[in-house]
């Protein structure tokens, strides 16, 4: 008897610590649910209010509609009481109503519904079809090993065959698929070294940082580089792959090298050695999966051509993304499976955006650019202030609504000849964010894993925002008053 009395007083010690957490996990959620709910009424009021306030008496309907969702917009993405996505399907069907139902517009419903069919779209769509081959090849782990047996067990050296490794493939596919790609296959070694290892850290922080700055050299690496080149194209300017890869390789590798110099100094300069031994250990590979990994190479190749080439070839850079989007699916490497996987999420994003430009483009600006028609501004001045913005709300929140915001606020603001470096210097700071763990997906990603705390982002964040903005506007002001880079666009 005294065994079954002690064995129930167990039972319900257990009973009441598992109803207990679930108690309290419960009010938690119901807590966020509560204050998402009462600071997306408080974004709405606000933004009624802004409307209320800030909207001349000559705008029409459409424009008032306009400049609240605006408004609303960047309280929803700041606060992130929805999810950024969710803001950006927001931002189509709200536009869709009001330029089909209000007075004043001059946009029509088909026009902003064919966002979701915008060539961004397709570029960025191209990119995560070859990442998901990459990934259902293994080529990922092949891409690994072979930065081991390039850069050895050396803690130093191997680091930066990771940079290395993770700055290619954020080239040619979006960084947040890279680092998703190259965490996945360095875990075997962060988990022989432990969470507290300095080589662990050293790993971990170096993926996103690496995957960022990289993406500064590639219009489909991140969305804030396309939406810039879009508005740019809008204003007359056209920037190919090739062209946007100039003017980003100089910043980017710059940066590249200081974080690695900084990483080694803070982090592995301390270890000893490693034992990379497991990586050793051969693929065990089919015959097929052979034949489907020449195939992903392939199709990888003649992506990357047509995007570098294409300018020369006259293929337009969404053009060349349907590659991998045809012929993955039909060679049978991606599965419809494989599709319903793919972050559909950043495109609902991105297509939000950019119906938000072109309702800002259409119109506001229109508007607002008659009274600063006359006026002057200091380009070096404009510059640093839109660079500083761009890295501040970059670090806060998405830096595709970031840019969105920055970069058509600057096309209302600023003349032609000026927008053209403000935009870039926009673009190429967006990637600049690297404070925070919600800053950028790549961030997010690691921090995922639950081995580094907020605080080991503070190294990327400083040296992206302090070294990161002042390169780049040095860099462009090179471009411009010293080299001939601006004549072609």
């Amino acid at each position: 008897m005294e065994f079954d009395y002690f064995d129930k007083i167990r039972k319900i010690r257990t009973g009441i610590r598992f109803y207990s957490e679930l108690l309290i996990e419960a009010s938690w959620n119901m807590w966020n649910i509560k204050t998402r709910v009462g600071i997306f009424f408080f974004s709405l009021v606000a933004a009624f209010a802004g409307t209320y306030f800030l909207a001349p008496e000559a705008f029409s309907e459409a424009q008032s509609y306009t400049l609240f969702i605006l408004i609303f917009s960047i309280l929803l993405w700041a606060t992130e009481a929805i999810p950024p996505f969710a803001v950006g399907i927001m931002i189509i069907g709200f536009l869709v109503y009001t330029m089909g139902n209000m007075e004043g517009a001059t946009l029509s419903p088909q026009e902003i519904s064919a966002t979701w069919s915008d060539s961004v779209i397709w570029i960025f769509l191209g990119g995560f079809f070859l990442s998901e081959g990459m990934r259902k090849t293994n080529l990922d782990l092949s891409l690994f090993k072979k930065t081991l047996s390039i850069f050895g067990s050396n803690p130093n050296t191997l680091v930066l065959g990771i940079i290395i490794v993770t700055s290619v493939l954020s080239l040619i596919i979006s960084n947040t698929a890279t680092a998703a790609m190259v965490l996945a296959s360095v875990m075997p070694l962060i988990d022989r070294e432990g969470k507290d290892s300095m080589m662990s850290k050293a790993i971990l922080i170096s993926i996103p940082a690496a995957a960022t700055f990289a993406g500064m050299m590639s219009m489909v690496s991140t969305p804030p580089n396309l939406i810039v080149v879009n508005v740019l194209k809008s204003k007359g300017y056209s920037v190919s792959f090739m062209q946007w890869f100039f003017l980003g390789f100089v910043p980017a590798t710059i940066l590249l090298v200081g974080f690695w110099l900084a990483v080694v100094k803070k982090y592995t300069s301390k270890v000893k050695g490693l034992d990379v031994s497991f990586a050793n250990k051969a693929l065990d590979l089919t015959n097929s999966m052979r034949l489907q990994r020449l195939t992903v190479i392939v199709i990888l190749i003649i992506t990357v051509g047509m995007w570098m080439f294409g300018s020369t070839l006259h293929i337009p850079t969404a053009g060349a993304a349907m590659v991998p989007i045809m012929f993955l699916p039909m060679m049978g490497i991606i599965t419809a499976e494989d599709v319903r996987k793919l972050p559909w999420d950043t495109l609902m994003l991105v297509a939000g955006g950019l119906a938000l430009g072109m309702a800002i483009k259409e119109l506001l600006a229109p508007y607002y650019s008659q009274f600063l028609a006359d006026m002057e501004f200091n380009m070096i001045a404009m510059m640093i202030i839109f660079a500083i913005v761009t890295v501040l709300f970059s670090n806060i929140m998405s830096s595709t609504a970031t840019a969105t915001i920055v970069i058509n606020v600057a096309a209302i603001v600023l003349p032609p000849e000026q927008l053209l470096p403000v935009g870039l210097v926009v673009g190429l700071c967006a990637s600049c964010g690297l404070f925070l763990p919600v800053s950028t997906p790549p961030n997010a990603i690691v921090f995922g894993t639950g081995l580094l705390k907020q605080k080991d982002f503070r190294l990327g964040g400083i040296f992206g925002a302090v070294i990161g903005t002042t390169i780049i506007i040095l860099w462009v002001l090179l471009l411009q008053h010293f080299t001939t880079f601006f004549d072609y666009l």
